[in-house]
C-alpha cells in the first residue's frame, strides 16, 4: 500500500506533466482548489485528470463518481 505522501508526490508530478501546468509538483498546496482561484483548471483537464490518476495508478474511477465532482483517492489505491 502507498503511503499518503507518495500518493500527493505522484499525483502533483502526473499533474503537472500531464495538464502541462506553469507550476511546480512541490508549489502545488496540498488542499489547493483544482478550479477558479486554485489551479483554474477547466473541466477538460479535469477529465484529462482523471484519466491521468486511472493510468498512473492503475485504478478505473466509476463513471458516477467522476460526475460528482468529488471523489477520495485513497479509497481507489491500495
Amino acid at each position: 500500500m502507498l503511503e499518503e505522501n507518495e500518493i500527493k508526490k505522484r499525483l502533483k508530478r502526473m499533474m503537472v506533466r500531464r495538464l502541462e501546468l506553469k507550476v511546480s509538483p512541490e508549489e502545488i498546496k496540498d488542499d489547493e482548489p483544482l478550479f477558479g482561484e486554485g489551479l483554474g483548471l477547466d473541466s477538460v483537464e479535469s477529465l484529462e485528470l482523471v484519466v491521468g490518476i486511472e493510468e498512473e495508478f492503475g485504478i478505473v474511477i466509476e463513471e458516477t463518481k467522476r460526475h460528482k465532482g468529488k471523489f477520495l483517492l485513497g479509497r481507489y489505491i491500495g
